[in-house]
């Protein structure tokens, strides 16, 4: 068994900052996600937009570049579900915590 030095419950977009700083930290850490990345942004509805402009939304020192001055659902799952995958992020998808 593998002993970590933390363990993020959750892949959204705090879990995936939280692992891209303590990878910045020399950190070891997995995140453990009960669905998708950022699985609440997916059952969001198809059309929704953000209150919030993408500089806001933006995690890692990582542009958020959007076509309207607020990003809707389909943008913003791209632009986590990419820096994931990118950055490979250590996720187990699809386990819950108890």
């Amino acid at each position: 068994m593998e002993i970590l030095d933390i363990l993020i419950i959750g892949g959204g977009p705090i879990g995936l900052n939280c692992a891209l700083e303590a990878r910045n930290q020399n950190l070891s850490y997995l995140i453990i996600e009960k669905g998708t990345i950022v699985n609440s942004l997916y059952n969001y509805p198809l059309y929704m937009r953000f209150f919030s402009t993408a500089e806001k939304l933006e995690i890692g020192d990582i542009p958020f570049i959007s076509t309207a001055p607020k990003p809707g659902r389909q943008e913003a799952l791209e632009y986590y579900q990419g820096i994931a995958r990118q950055r490979n992020i250590n996720i187990h998808l699809y386990e819950k915590a108890e």
